[in-house]
């Protein structure tokens, strides 16, 4: 198996190898998970170790200095190893370190690439293989410290290697697997199907037949590959469905030609395949999912502990490793596939005396804290300031001071200088980067000022500029609140730094990940935007509807009355209305009797007068 990864275990399970970014290389005992040994490079800050593997090779195939016999116990023949385990180490600068664990010691160093080293695998057979940006792949001879064969491989970045069981093959991870023959280093066959970089490669041989696992960041499946040269056919023979991007693959055949797969993903779980391959274009999920818990009563919830790495042994155990790279367990697990998920519950890792005795133990340099300055990484003076301690008893500055001295906000220090803002978001994101600490990260990203972000991308120095762009890419990943960070910091680092980004030869393997990102949330955009017409549609009609209800409501007036109270009321408001019309109509008829009266008077005096005047002038006209 190979991967790009700095870490793995040696053939035969016994040890497990990390070199971290501090440049330490730990080397634990999986059978105690005990420290055996630690070893730091002169180089380590100037060119790391990016990635790593194992060589089980003879003693005598090694030319290793020999110690004088003044120095040294004699031992006897059956006490020489005839095995020794050697870790090849490659750098940035493009050298392969071959460091001996028997001896404790580096043995060569390996020189022949240009470009940073990208993938190692070994193979008993065949050798030793690296593959660096020099876009060459090296097979080195290790009883010559030299090398065999060196040949190119084309455009693209290789970040794996394999080689097949027989040794007369090898196979490239780019974002195709490219299978080469070792006899004449021609391209024997091209895989396509991965739509990011391949990062691990694992070889697998049944009864008569080759077949190669490869697998890819941000894929969400493995492919299984038809080692033929006769099968015509491009698609892979088997897929297989995994969460997450692969960390580790490990695989077994068992005896009855089933294949056996472990995969561990980044998000700290691992996932068992056990299947019979027959073609199946159906990506096939796990048989069994493993996953690491604390102890319940510990603690009021469940914590996952992340596996960081995992092999199958040939007895088809288990071999895991979880927790952290600062104090690792290992541990055998027996496969239980009475259920889809087997969670293994642990107590918490030893701590205080048990952890203080596995540390090596270390001088302590005792410094004056007036004369503390903090160097960028990969800014190295030529000539190294020795420190003295005048006073004669000085004392040493903690870690809590100095990052203190770190911090975001602009305080005043005892001199009464404002400590700059700028630079300590520099530093503190240099050490972020360097250490990949999650919490010193997001402290520097959350922030909406963009003089802020500027500044601190135009104070950044170049060799930070790669694992920035990694980090943006993951935020990237993430939700909408950190996708909006990481556009703001890569707005500002296009912007400040176009120039170096052109003069890059990976330009397109650097900001591959991000277009193709981009690309598949551009694929969405139409069916998100179609759901959310339609959301505010219903949504506005639902509105409506609510507010017309609301105003029915407001202008319906409900007055209520009393049932009995309003019958009194209007019964005597009809006695009153009665008692007052009969009252007046009384009245009426009353006068108008009385005028009809007081008329008739009238008339009847009027026709008496005109009688009493017609009777006398009749008298007169007699008596004439």
């Amino acid at each position: 198996m190979a991967t790009t990864a700095n870490y793995g275990f040696s053939q035969d399970g016994e040890n497990f190898a990390q070199c971290g970014n501090d440049g330490k290389l730990k080397i634990w005992d999986t059978g105690t998970s005990r420290l055996k040994q630690e070893y730091v490079s002169n180089f380590h800050l100037s060119s790391p170790c990016c990635v790593l593997t194992w060589l089980h090779v003879s003693s005598r195939a090694t030319n290793t200095s020999p110690v004088p016999w003044k120095k040294r116990r004699r031992k006897s023949i059956s006490e020489e190893p005839s095995q020794k385990n050697i870790i090849a180490m490659g750098s940035t600068s493009g050298k392969v370190t071959l460091y001996d664990t028997t001896t404790s010691s580096v043995t060569a160093q390996l020189d022949g690439h240009s470009g940073t080293v990208t993938a190692l695998t070994w193979s008993e057979n065949a050798g030793l293989f690296s593959a660096a940006d020099d876009h060459h792949i090296i097979q080195w001879s290790i009883q010559e410290h030299g090398m065999k064969s060196r040949w190119k491989y084309g455009k693209g970045k290789t970040t794996s290697l394999v080689v097949t069981d027989d040794g007369k093959s090898l196979l490239s991870g780019e974002r195709v697997v490219k299978w080469w023959n070792l006899d004449t280093k021609h391209l024997i066959k091209t895989f396509i199907g991965h739509a990011h970089q391949v990062t691990s490669l694992c070889t697998i041989k049944t009864s008569g037949d080759n077949y190669v696992i490869s697998g890819a960041s941000s894929d969400g499946y493995l492919n299984v590959w038809a080692l033929d040269e006769q099968r015509n056919e491009r698609t892979p023979v088997a897929s297989l469905a995994i969460q997450d991007d692969p960390i580790s693959v490990s695989a077994n055949v068992l005896e009855n030609s089933q294949v056996m797969v472990l995969v561990v993903t980044r998000s700290g779980q691992a996932h068992l395949f056990q299947y019979q391959l027959n073609g199946r274009s159906k990506p096939l999920k796990p048989s069994l999912n493993i996953a690491v818990a604390s102890d319940v009563s510990q603690k009021d919830s469940v914590q996952q502990i992340s596996i960081l790495n995992g092999r199958l042994t040939d007895d088809q155990k288990l071999l895991l490793v979880y927790g952290t790279y600062i104090n690792p367990v290992f541990e055998k697990v027996i496969p239980d596939f009475s259920d889809k998920v087997q969670c293994l519950v642990r107590s918490e890792f030893r701590k205080g005396k048990d952890r203080k005795e596995e540390i090596s133990k270390v001088k302590s340099v005792i410094i004056e804290e007036n004369n503390v300055e903090y160097l960028t990484p990969g800014i190295m003076e030529t000539t190294p300031k020795r420190i003295k301690n005048t006073s004669g008893s000085g004392s040493q500055l903690l870690l809590k001071d100095r990052l203190e001295n770190l911090s975001l906000n602009a305080e005043s220090d005892d001199t009464g200088k404002t400590i700059s803002k700028g630079s300590n978001r520099v530093q503190l994101l240099i050490q972020g980067l360097n250490s990949k600490d999650k919490t010193i990260l997001n402290n520097v990203f959350l922030t909406k000022n963009e003089s802020i972000i500027r500044n601190t991308i135009a104070k950044l120095p170049i060799q930070a500029i790669g694992p920035l762009v990694k980090e943006l890419t993951l935020l990237l990943q993430g939700k909408t609140f950190t996708s909006k960070i990481a556009v703001r910091w890569l707005e500002a680092l296009l912007t400040a730094h176009a120039g170096y980004f052109l003069a890059q030869a990976d330009l397109v393997d650097v900001f591959g990940p991000i277009l193709s990102l981009i690309d598949a949330k551009l694929a969405l955009l139409t069916e998100l935007s179609k759901l959310k017409g339609r959301v505010s549609l219903v949504t506005g009609q639902i509105s409506q509807t609510v507010n017309e209800q609301d105003k029915d409501i407001a202008d319906t007036c409900l007055v209520y009355q009393d049932s009995e109270s309003s019958d009194e009321d209007a019964a005597l408001e009809v006695e009153d209305l009665e008692s007052e019309s009969d009252e007046s109509w009384e009245e009426m008829s009353n006068l108008e009797e009385q005028e009809g009266q007081e008329d008739q008077q009238e008339n009847n005096d009027e026709e008496f007068e005109v009688r009493s005047v017609n009777s006398s002038n009749t008298d007169d006209e007699s008596m004439s």
